[in-house]
């Protein structure tokens, strides 16, 4: 007989860094938009990592009263789509939407590495992935590369959006933040260089949200993890990196002042408002479970409630809680709610366990939804790569209340 290759049931028990090494690239390149179709093919590996996973029984599944949460989440999202003025649309958006999310949730999950070891893999990913964004993702700006083509030149680094690489920020600089205490010396140095180039390319995007939510969450993540003498330079370093670019940028200092546009509602924030009129008239023909999902259903909702002077809706209500009431409904808001009290109270038993990580990740997540809730107010944060990293984030919320691995290390 012709021999045969078998895998074994504990395959990948005998290889436990392949779950690591696929968290870590799945992570770091999810920020780069040309990069979509290597992230993709990595997806479906990780697809099959955790089929494989919970057909092993090595898959740590969450409580049952997180399950009928999600649940209700989901419902929300197949409601919507049955009955959505645009299924099509609708489908996709599952399918490039919610369907990811939960993949990068669910692979975390899978109880092959230890939960050391996926930290860690998740942690530098993170740092790896905004070293390229801060160093030659930026730089080019200044020769005229990687930015809009338009009045404003907005630095767009290998994002794509330069709405989207503010909320890369917002998450990513507080990572080094809870970093800083562990190193010393030229670490030390190199990642205060670090947020000083985050900081610098947080305002290049010119994305007003990103001024405000970025060192809102930097000071909130210092202020939670107790980290008053890093809070010190943060706040130093935000006065000196402020002080720079708004003395020797003029672009920076017209853009800030188009603030101004909030008295009279003129510009993007008469923008703003139009749209968010319209999808009121949306929301009230379709309070409970909205008018569809999808990332780009509005473009079609818009055009069914036109309001006076308003300019086509080329992708969403620039307002994630409408956003969700316009796509969902009331159940839809109030289940997508319930989750992140779910995930708060996982963060809160993690810190009140002691252990370094856990405050420090309850430091980092409550920032972090801080930061979101208020950027939440002028965009619709919960799209593409941002709502991936942020059922990311959720799910190590586990790796203290669920793992009885000691934990090692001082911060994240």
């Amino acid at each position: 007989m012709q021999s045969q290759i078998q895998i074994r049931p504990d395959f990948f028990s005998r290889f436990p860094w392949i779950q690591s090494l696929l968290l870590f690239f799945i992570i770091f390149l999810q920020p780069f938009k040309e990069l979509h179709v290597l992230y993709d093919s990595l997806l479906f590996l990780a697809l099959a990592f955790t089929v494989i996973m919970m057909l092993q029984k090595k898959f740590i599944w969450p409580s049952g009263s997180f399950l009928f949460i999600w649940g209700a989440y989901t419902l929300s999202i197949i409601l919507s789509s049955i009955f959505s003025i645009d299924p099509g649309e609708s489908l996709d958006g599952i399918r490039s939407e919610h369907i990811k999310q939960m993949i990068v949730f669910a692979v975390i999950l899978g109880a092959i590495s230890s939960w050391q070891a996926k930290r860690k893999a998740v942690i530098y990913a993170f740092l790896f992935s905004g070293i390229v964004m801060s160093t030659i993702g930026f730089f080019p700006y200044f020769f005229g590369l990687l930015s809009t083509r338009d009045s404003l030149n907005r630095l767009l680094s290998f994002s794509g959006s330069y709405t989207r690489l503010a909320y890369f920020y917002v998450l990513y600089v507080p990572v080094l933040i809870l970093l800083l205490p562990r190193a010393s010396g030229k670490k030390s140095i190199a990642l205060h260089i670090l947020i000083f180039l985050s900081l610098a390319a947080t305002f290049f995007s010119k994305t007003r949200g990103g001024w405000i939510c970025v060192p809102f969450t930097l000071v909130l993540a210092s202020i939670l993890a107790r980290k008053w003498k890093i809070l010190c330079i943060i706040i130093a370093l935000l006065v000196l990196v402020t002080s720079v670019l708004f003395i020797s940028s003029p672009s920076l200092r017209a853009r800030a002042w188009s603030f101004r546009e909030m008295k009279d509602w003129s510009g993007s924030f008469g923008h703003r408002k139009r749209l968010w009129q319209s999808a009121w008239g949306s929301i009230k023909d379709h309070p409970v479970i909205g008018a569809g999902y999808g990332k780009y259903i509005f473009r079609q909702i818009g055009k069914l409630y036109p309001v006076p002077a308003m300019e086509e809706a080329r992708s969403d209500t620039h307002n994630t809680f409408i956003e969700i009431l316009v796509q969902r409904g009331v159940l839809g808001l109030l289940t997508t709610f319930l989750l992140y009290l779910y995930f708060l109270k996982q963060a809160w038993r993690g810190a009140k366990k002691g252990s370094p990580w856990g405050k420090s990740y309850f430091a980092f997540f409550v920032a972090v939804s801080a930061g979101f809730c208020i950027f939440s107010l002028v965009d619709n944060i919960y799209v593409k790569e941002t709502g991936r990293y942020l059922w990311q984030i959720a799910a190590l919320g586990w790796s203290d209340v669920s793992s009885d691995i000691p934990v090692e290390g001082k911060t994240l």
